[in-house]
């Protein structure tokens, strides 16, 4: 009875065997067992639809589409395509028109291909129905995400220009500003709080360096031309005339119009400008004037940023001096080290002295360095002494004149030592500060002639920049 049991199973598993096989099911097959070719099941067919899709990536939005590459690559550009369409909207607080153009991101070749002729090119196309733009990128050199952003801002400001328009043929081709990228991108960090104030401190005292008609007709190729430190300056003061748009009674809908315009414009931007911003007729340096406020306006300090001790020292160097009128009425500055010098006057007298200085060492003591805010309350105390007509006004201004010695050394110190530390790190020194204070002290007895090459303009320049903007910190 149990052989009878045992040969029926049997029989029973032979049978499921090809079953299983034919579902795919292999883990009954033995290593030396074979499934018939006439029972293998032949994977499905992928059609070259299913094969593109799969190699795409559409953004959240649904207007941007991102081709070639990698998976990952081709996932991220598409975050950061809709993220620069957020933005660019949250700027113009406005909403994106009806029926958005579709704007598709194509990436060719890998790093270390060789580069082609342009690293970044549009071709619009048009159906029946609606435009459709597409960004060839060549990956070549790697992915610059700053020229994608200016490419996607293009595209957004080109899909504003053609809003409603019937698909065709156009009779000019579209155009995106150079000064109205960087100065949308300026705008941006600015408003996200990541702008450098003190690059636009810089660069308004050194009074820019473009002109407003000559940074409204730059030319997108020119502009690609520019050295670092340019385009930087070109980016401030783009992004002061963009704020200073946005900032005019009435700005945000003027500016919203204009950009609806400004792809498809063929004329003189000034003359769409004021189109759009009735306030820029009042004069013909409306403009320029407007610019300028917003440019001082941004460089201009907060009272919570802090100066460096050099920036520290040279202003209240500056402001103690006293000033008074002498016999013939003429303006005379004394330092206040030297104010045994003054002539005999009067309490009403000493008073209008000593209130200018008292003034703007009160306004210092907001963003000095910390530790000399004691001794500018000490200085305060010595002018109140002094106006009061005391013969030997205290504190002592000795002790507050070696104060400020003191930490001026300290600070020198510790810079050339963070100086050395760093210089020693990356070039391997030899590791002795003596030594390299000696070579410290011999370049400034005997320095080098100046060089006129191309490089060192550049560093002089941007020396200029951030320099006039950090006031050469310790």
């Amino acid at each position: 009875m149990n052989r009878q049991l045992l040969g029926f199973l049997s029989i029973m598993c032979a049978a499921a065997l090809p079953l299983r096989a034919q579902e795919g099911g292999d883990e009954l097959l033995q290593q030396d067992e074979v499934v018939p070719a006439a029972e293998q099941v032949e994977p499905l067919a992928v059609s070259p639809l299913e094969k593109e899709l799969a190699s795409r990536s559409v953004s959240e939005s649904g207007q941007f589409t991102v081709t070639g590459g990698e998976q990952a690559l081709r996932s991220s550009l598409a975050l950061e395509a809709d993220s620069v369409r957020a933005w660019f909207l949250k700027l113009l607080e406005t909403v994106p028109p009806k029926q958005p153009m579709p704007i598709e991101i194509r990436l060719h070749g890998k790093a270390g291909d060789p580069p082609k002729a342009r690293p970044l090119a549009y071709e619009l196309r048009f159906t029946t129905e609606s435009y459709l733009l597409r960004i060839h990128i060549d990956l070549a050199r790697g992915l610059d995400h700053e020229r994608l952003e200016s490419a996607i801002l293009s595209g957004l400001l080109f899909d504003r220009a053609l809003a409603g328009r019937k698909p065709g043929e156009l009779e000019a081709p579209l155009r995106a500003p150079a000064w109205l990228v960087a100065g949308l991108k300026e705008a941006r960090d600015w408003a996200e709080g990541r702008g450098d104030r003190r690059l636009y401190e810089g660069v308004f005292k050194q009074q820019g360096r473009f002109g407003v008609d000559e940074l409204l007709s730059m030319p997108n190729d020119e502009h690609e031309r520019l050295d670092g430190v340019s385009k930087s300056i070109f980016r401030v003061q783009s992004g002061a005339l963009v704020m200073a748009l946005l900032g005019q009674p009435g700005g945000k809908p003027g500016f919203v119009s204009f950009c609806d315009e400004v792809a498809d414009y063929d004329g003189e931007f000034p003359i769409l400008l004021r189109q759009h911003f009735p306030e820029l007729n009042l004069s013909e340096k409306s403009l320029a004037k407007w610019w300028s406020l917003t440019l001082a306006k941004l460089a201009e300090a907060p009272l919570t940023e802090a100066m460096s001790i050099r920036e520290t020292e040279a202003r209240i160097q500056d402001a103690l001096e006293l000033q008074f009128a002498d016999a013939q009425g003429l303006r005379q500055r004394v330092p206040i080290s030297q104010w045994q010098q003054l002539p005999e006057m009067g309490e009403a007298a000493r008073l209008e002295v000593v209130r200018p200085v008292q003034d703007a060492l009160s306004h210092l003591s907001y963003r000095c360095f910390p530790s000399y805010r004691p001794l500018i309350l000490d200085y305060q105390k010595w002018l109140v002494s002094w106006a009061s007509g005391e013969p030997e006004p205290e504190p002592p201004l000795f002790e507050m004149e070696e104060a400020r010695e003191i930490m001026s050394q300290r600070a020198n110190r510790a810079r050339d030592y963070l100086d050395f530390v760093e210089i020693n790190e990356a070039r391997e020194l030899s590791g002795n500060f003596d030594d390299y204070m000696k070579l410290k002290r011999e370049l400034e007895d005997k320095p080098r002639p100046p060089r006129q090459d191309r490089v060192s303009r550049y560093l002089d320049t941007l020396d200029k920049v951030y320099g006039a903007s950090r006031g050469t910190s310790p």
